[in-house]
């Protein structure tokens, strides 16, 4: 049976009039902790005073969007947006308001509201006079479309008409259940003392918000990524001249972005975040072991099965010399030691979980030294591994598709002369793109691949100085050429939880449901996922009945159906061609068949738009968010689920999966596995 929060409570009623007579019934106990904490600690008069000024600061927001309706400064009605949602968002949802030093919850939530109606004011009238300041950004997520807050600070004396490019420090915070957007935009702007950073300039620092507390994974990774984008979009950063930091929960933060996305960074400097789930929940783990789907999912985001990506890219890692969490780094190194890499591991003597001031201070030096050499763009050697097609790229070489996902793939590639010479691991396609300006043989020249055990001719060299060439493995000889047909890729190869890290919408049926019992599970599975997401990953999704859904929603969004092939008229139209069929009778999994108690939980692309997915009766797939490691994926590409038993693994995730498993790379079925 569901778990039911008591976020569901506060959210039951919106999703029920945006779409269906009807509600979750009977959830089962609520978690004991909430996330956020729930209550606004203000009276009913208080609160009423703080909507009415809410609904005026909308209303100026409404008018902007429609003065600013096809010019660029759209974009800056989210740095508007943000301060009405964080005290909007606490109002409509029960939340926390923050008091600063030296006020209460209602105070604080006018002076909010005044700087955002401040700023309304001045971009009416054409201005953006916090352009040029420190402080509170915004942008809007293509995720879900809201508006999230990230903090700038400028470099010293910034000067907008120089004609030069800046560097760019990113620091990702620690946790801290209570912070939700307010308090994190009213901390400080400087704060250099807490970072292995220093002030100057020739640097901005971002700090992005993350959506509250989940280490950068899934939408959190998708935040950080948009505010990365946000301020190059805004200002003139030097590409090779990029950071990556964080400490605590944030350095677990760098070290995925360090591993995942190495060829961004000039340096990282990860500080005493987790690295891997094996050994660091070991005690939770004793208490409630993850099953073996559940294991094979921790390759997602376990930063040390990436470890030789950090080949081409300084790591500088931090730890308290008896800080617990000094356990990351060290597990990292050992992963690094086994791909013949030595990580730069920085102490704090007789310190725990902060910085040092001696060490921080050889921290920052260090990183000044490694990003004055700079990130070479186009490196002469590449050793990349990956276990998933969304994390496919390294510099030159893109792995375009698999042999088999969640086994580890690798590429290692030199470029010696006119002859790039490689080696593949389970990889079927590849690219080698050197994009204008970069590839590194003259206009003209022909270069020889030796792939594996075949050469190969590649297309000469362009004026421009860029080459591209596609390649794909026949058995086991490489020929130029793609893969077509339906066919895992990046952004579309699974899991669940991926169908949530791009643009999507919930989709909510309006017709009679297979069964009473189905129509209720759907409904309870579609309530708590927006439950979640309005709480967890601060946004609220984008919900419209399947008799809304237009042709730009199909083209341009992850679909999430609830409901069954009668109920949800969108998943009738596509139910011939899912591999899972569902029927009044039961579900039906190649060979395996299950009664009319059990339902589908499944991604797949979709058949109406193959570039896009559709997701079947799921938000995202984690439940306990008391601790940021166990935030992996908990469901694979799919899964049928006992609707009348109680889950097999409450806390981690309280559906009874009586079979699951993963579409092969083709998308077609392949053997289950055991539920638990």
């Amino acid at each position: 049976m569901t778990r039911f929060s008591i976020h569901t409570l506060v959210i039951a009623v919106t999703v029920t009039a945006a779409t269906w007579t009807g509600s979750a019934q009977n959830p089962a106990p609520a978690a004991p902790a909430q996330f956020p904490p729930l209550g606004t600690g203000i009276s009913t008069e208080e609160a009423r005073a703080l909507q009415t000024a809410v609904d005026d600061l909308a209303s100026k927001i409404a008018t902007l969007k429609k003065q600013y309706r096809s010019s660029p400064m759209i974009d800056r009605i989210a740095d508007v947006e943000v301060y009405l949602d964080a005290v909007r968002r606490p109002l409509k949802y029960d939340e926390r308001l923050y008091a600063g030093r030296g006020s209460t919850p209602v105070s604080y939530a006018r002076q909010t509201l005044a700087t955002g109606n401040e700023r309304a004011t001045q971009l009416a009238a054409g201005n953006t006079p916090w352009m040029t300041q420190s402080g509170v950004r915004g942008f809007y997520s293509r995720i879900d479309g809201s508006a999230q807050p990230y903090l700038l600070t400028m470099p010293e004396s910034y000067d907008p008409t120089a004609k030069r490019t800046y560097r760019l420090d990113i620091f990702m915070h620690g946790r801290d259940d209570t912070v939700l957007e307010q308090q994190f935009m009213a901390k400080s702007l400087t704060g250099y003392a807490s970072k292995p950073f220093g002030a100057g300039a020739d640097r901005f620092m971002l700090q992005p918000y993350g959506r509250y507390t989940n280490a950068s994974r899934f939408a959190g990774e998708t935040d950080g990524l948009e505010a990365i984008a946000s301020v190059q979009k805004n200002y003139p950063i030097d590409p090779n001249r990029i950071v990556m930091a964080g400490f605590s929960m944030g350095g677990a933060s760098a070290w995925s972005y360090t591993v995942h996305h190495a060829d961004r960074w000039a340096a990282a400097a990860p500080g005493a975040g987790f690295t891997e789930t094996a050994v660091f929940l070991r005690g939770g783990l004793a208490r409630q072991p993850q099953n073996a789907v559940q294991q094979t999912l921790w390759h997602m985001y376990d930063s040390t099965d990436y470890a030789i990506n950090t080949f081409n890219l300084p790591v500088v890692a931090y730890s308290g010399e008896i800080d617990a969490q000094k356990q990351a780094a060290d597990a990292m190194a050992s992963a690094m030691l086994a791909e013949g890499l030595t990580l730069e591991h920085i102490i704090g003597p007789n310190t725990g979980h902060s910085y040092e001031a001696g060490a921080r201070q050889r921290l920052q030096d260090r990183l000044d030294q490694l990003v004055s050499a700079g990130r070479k763009p186009v490196p002469s050697e590449i050793r990349f591994t990956t276990w998933m097609l969304r994390y496919n790229r390294m510099f030159w070489v893109t792995v375009d598709a698999m042999m088999e996902e969640w086994q580890r793939a690798r590429v290692n590639a030199k470029i010696d002369g006119d002859t790039i010479s490689a080696t593949t691991t389970n990889v079927h396609a590849l690219t080698l793109d050197f994009q204008p300006g970069l590839a590194p043989f003259p206009a003209g020249t022909k270069p020889t691949l030796k792939i594996d055990a075949d050469t190969i001719q590649l297309p000469a060299v362009r004026t421009d100085k860029s080459l591209t060439v596609a390649l794909v493995r026949n058995g086991a000889t490489w020929k130029p050429g793609a893969l077509s047909g339906l066919r895992k890729m990046q952004g579309l190869q699974g899991p669940i939880d991926d169908g949530f890290m791009d643009a999507f919408v919930f989709v909510t049926p309006t017709g009679r449901p297979l069964s009473e019992a189905t129509g209720k599970w759907a409904r309870e599975q579609a309530d708590y996922a927006v439950s979640e997401w309005v709480h967890f990953f601060r946004g609220e999704p984008r919900v419209k009945s399947d008799t809304d859904i237009s042709s730009d929603d199909i083209a341009n969004n992850n679909l999430a159906l609830f409901g069954d092939p009668s109920s949800n008229a969108v998943y009738r139209r596509i139910a011939d061609r899912l591999p899972i069929r569902w029927t009044a009778s039961g579900v039906t999994v190649g060979a395996e068949k299950f009664d009319a108690n059990h339902v589908p939980v499944f991604i797949f692309p979709n058949p109406l738009n193959p570039k896009k997915y559709v997701v079947v009766n799921s938000g995202f797939t984690f439940h306990d968010q008391s601790n940021n490691d166990m935030q992996s994926p908990k469901l694979p590409d799919w899964a049928v689920v006992d609707m009348t038993k109680p889950g097999n693994n409450y806390k981690y995730l309280p559906l009874f999966v009586a079979s699951q498993g993963f579409f092969d790379e083709s998308w077609k079925l392949k053997p289950a596995r055991p539920g638990s």
